[in-house]
């Protein structure tokens, strides 16, 4: 895709004239344009991260306790000259009927990423510099572009996935059980007879009512939305249209930002100034393309200094991308310390003032 800056200043001295349908219907007199393509479209899908699945949980068996009456020693009769023999016995009862007892098997996930393609490859005009020596009046006979491809933009993203789904087993357990002493006759009484009453006893007993039974839930999926770029590749003259942009914008302008000794970390208030010099005027006019550059004083080494101001650079473009700025709108440059605005070169005594002069970010909207 092509930008052009055009600007018409109050006094046309330019003697060559390009054909209209080339630049905007009706400009204002010393307005400045940038031909923009007409905005993409994004579409939204939604990307499931977790499946859904049943979550299980149990629910408790519910007993009862009753009381039962039991014969412990049965009734006999007693002679006076011959007692009753008798002999031990012993009972087992059961007090705690046997349940079933359930086993949560909880569902194993594997964390792992998804590829998604977030923005396609493109191709697109890119300008240049204009040709040294070029002596035309008219601007586009020095005109150099070049025609660059962009490889595809993707994004991984993390997601789970089931490797074992939840379930559940039921084991038989073994019933509470407990024993009663108790004495039966072995040999009757004789002769003259007495009544002996039976003896009972009283043992409590846990009925059950409900066995154990597993309650299921549904657990929703994750998803989140991921925004994909649809490209129109079309060349057609109606892609594109003229904007009219403040002339200050398309010179340097700078971005009063600093950062810490030999850093390239943005503090919280240089976001702030980003945000509100930069951030805001590429949300609103998203046609737009910016330039940032990064300077150094003359402090350091040239290498240094060179390759600081690139990651400086590279760093409020990074933030912008992660406040939603695609990185295609933006290029980037570290000069270090060789556009000095001032006398304070390497070997040269200056304040740090004057050095301060020289330590600068700034930004300009590209014209093409």
């Amino acid at each position: 895709m092509r930008y052009f800056y055009f600007l018409l200043p109050l006094a046309l001295s330019i003697p060559y004239v390009l054909p209209a349908q080339d630049y905007p219907a009706n400009p204002e007199p010393g307005a400045c344009y940038i031909r923009c393509p007409i905005e993409e479209v994004k579409e939204i899908e939604k990307v499931v991260t977790t499946p859904s699945y049943l979550q299980y949980k149990v629910v408790p068996a519910v007993y009862k306790t009753v009381e039962e009456r039991i014969l412990v020693k049965e009734a006999s009769k007693r002679f006076e000259y011959v007692p009753a023999v008798y002999r031990d016995v012993i009972d087992t009862l059961l007090v705690e009927e046997p349940i079933s007892k359930i086993t949560i098997h909880p569902v194993v996930t594997l964390d792992t990423f998804e590829t998604f393609e977030i923005e396609p490859a493109y191709s697109r005009f890119e300008s240049r510099p204009p040709l040294a020596g070029c002596s035309s009046p008219n601007p586009a006979d020095c005109q150099v572009i070049c025609y660059v491809s962009h490889p595809a933009v993707t994004k991984r993203i993390p997601v789970k996935k089931i490797v074992t789904p939840p379930s559940y087993s039921a084991q038989k357990q073994i019933g509470r059980y407990k024993t009663v002493r108790r004495q039966v006759i072995q040999t009757p009484a004789s002769y003259r007879e007495i009544e002996i009453p039976a003896e009972y006893a009283t043992v409590q007993k846990r009925v059950l009512v409900k066995n154990e039974t597993v309650d299921s839930t549904l657990v929703s999926p994750q998803t989140r939305e991921e925004v994909y770029l649809v490209r129109d590749n079309g060349t057609a003259s109606e892609s594109f249209q003229w904007r009219k942009i403040d002339c200050k914008l398309l010179d340097y302008n700078i971005l009063p930002i600093y950062y810490g000794l030999n850093s390239d970390a943005l503090n919280g208030k240089a976001k702030a100034i980003i945000d509100e010099k930069l951030l805001t005027l590429m949300q609103k006019m998203p046609e737009i393309r910016v330039e940032i550059n990064s300077h150094t004083d003359s402090r350091a080494s040239d290498d240094f200094n060179l390759a600081l101001s690139e990651r400086r650079a590279k760093a409020v473009v990074d933030y912008l991308v992660s406040r939603g700025i695609k990185r295609s709108r933006m290029v980037y440059h570290g000069y270090g310390e060789t556009q000095l605005v001032n006398h304070c070169a390497n070997g040269v005594n200056c304040s740090d003032a004057l050095h301060g002069q020289n330590r600068r970010t700034e930004f300009r909207v590209l014209p093409h």
